[in-house]
């Protein structure tokens, strides 16, 4: 459990970003981290903002340079920390990996700020080099992931390799995006401004990128990308049951709804949370279809008030790894979504046009010194303070930390043999989608 003075919201930029380059080239001689499987997905072409510190404004799309390959950067929460419903997968995905991706760019910062506001307002997107533009660049057109070993040929101006970068949509959070609109249409929201990132955040239980979660031999990948028992159990140990990512910012965030995303963040999931649901008794081998059947509310906690925090638990079928799957049950996940639309859990503030926040304090963005809080004025603190801001007094803001820390007193690590293995029907249909 963490010991630091910082709130936990800001404390994870600082454990997350460093902690994959640490465990791969910091640990004892002689010894293998579990956690350096990851690299064995290969460097991938990666950017730096032009500029010292974090961007003035918002947004990903920033004037930027071309650094080289590089070995993917552990992944944070993307969006607000205090988003009213979250997704939830089984760990980043890795776009690049495919040939019809080559061109896509990743955030290799030496900057934490500027770290921290690429994960708060990445949104819909991410980021790649135009086609004709990567043509010219790219000196070594057979390479492919993850065999990548070539830097792109990208002509320095005034000492730094300036290269033009475009979104490059992703159909998974598009998908979110639309599902936020259709709540809107549902509920007769006319005038909002929902958006994934502002009230549909999404975040990994493993902060580390692949192409899949491969736990069994597939069809098109390299049989040394599969993970090994002793990998897969090193992997989770480290970064779900010790560093707890994962967890710590989960009940930072405390979302009033949780869409689980596929069959095998499902079993993950429901492996470590089992004990949390108050109803819907999922279980770990239940499929997705079973599931969306019942009703699921997870328990955060219990105030010291006595209040009883909870959650409303969507289980999907995998978006984008196999579409057809979720066109079927994509309305089911839709009508569970506008339930809590309609019972009061999700309530639209007509002045920002945004969903209100769930209850807990945060004050990542003005702390990281990446943009004003939006929401300040509706966060009500977890602790027995009326507000709290980035200048509250160091013991208000550990009061807090203190609170959110509490709930995870009593986690306790999932047993299931199937728990954070692969469901082979999540990914069907990856390269031209995910």
């Amino acid at each position: 459990m963490s010991k630091s003075k910082l709130p936990t919201e800001v404390e994870l930029i600082y454990e997350v970003m460093p902690c994959n380059a640490m465990r791969t080239a910091q640990e004892p001689a002689g010894k293998k981290h579990a956690c350096t499987y990851f690299r064995k997905w290969g460097n991938y072409h990666s950017y730096d903002y032009n500029e010292d510190g974090p961007p003035a404004q918002p947004g990903i799309e920033q004037p930027s340079q071309y650094v080289g390959l590089a070995p993917l950067a552990p992944e944070v929460l993307s969006g607000c920390r205090k988003s009213p419903i979250m997704a939830i997968g089984i760990n980043p995905n890795l776009p690049g990996y495919f040939n019809s991706r080559k061109n896509s760019v990743y955030p290799l910062f030496d900057d934490y700020k500027q770290f921290a506001h690429y994960f708060r307002y990445r949104s819909t997107d991410k980021l790649e080099i135009p086609s004709e533009k990567f043509d010219q660049y790219d000196t070594a057109p057979g390479e492919r992931p993850p065999q990548l070993l070539t830097d792109l040929n990208v002509p320095e101006q005034d000492g730094k390799r300036i290269v033009p970068l475009q979104k490059q949509q992703v159909t998974f959070y598009n998908q979110l995006q639309s599902m936020l609109d259709d709540v809107a249409s549902r509920m007769n929201w006319a005038d909002h401004k929902l958006s994934v990132g502002e009230d549909f955040a999404y975040m990994n239980m493993v902060a580390c990128p692949s192409a899949v979660w491969m736990t069994r031999p597939r069809n098109g990948y390299p049989e040394d990308l599969v993970m090994s028992d002793k990998e897969t159990k090193g992997i989770v140990h480290e970064c779900f049951h010790d560093r707890q990512y994962f967890l710590r910012q989960f009940f930072q965030s405390l979302p009033k709804i949780i869409v689980v995303i596929s069959g095998t963040t499902a079993r993950a999931f429901i492996s470590e949370m089992k004990d949390r649901f108050i109803m819907g008794d999922p279980q770990v081998g239940d499929s997705i279809d079973d599931l969306l059947e019942r009703k699921h509310v997870l328990k955060y906690g219990d105030l010291a008030n006595g209040e009883e925090l909870t959650a409303r638990v969507i289980f999907s079928h995998h978006i984008t790894g196999n579409p057809g799957q979720f066109s079927e049950v994509r309305e089911k996940v839709l009508n569970q979504m506008v339930e809590e639309a309609q019972s009061g859990n999700l309530v639209l503030n007509q002045t920002t046009g945004h969903l209100l926040r769930p209850k807990g304090g945060c004050v990542f963005c003005p702390m990281m010194e990446i943009g004003a809080c939006d929401y300040e004025n509706e966060l009500v603190p977890l602790s027995d303070h009326p507000y709290l801001t980035a200048d509250s007094p160091t013991a208000s803001l550990m009061e807090e930390k203190s609170a959110q820390l509490q709930f995870l007193q009593h986690q306790r690590e999932g047993l299931s043999d199937l728990a954070w293995t692969e469901d082979e029907d999540d990914y069907q249909d990856l390269e031209e989608t995910r």
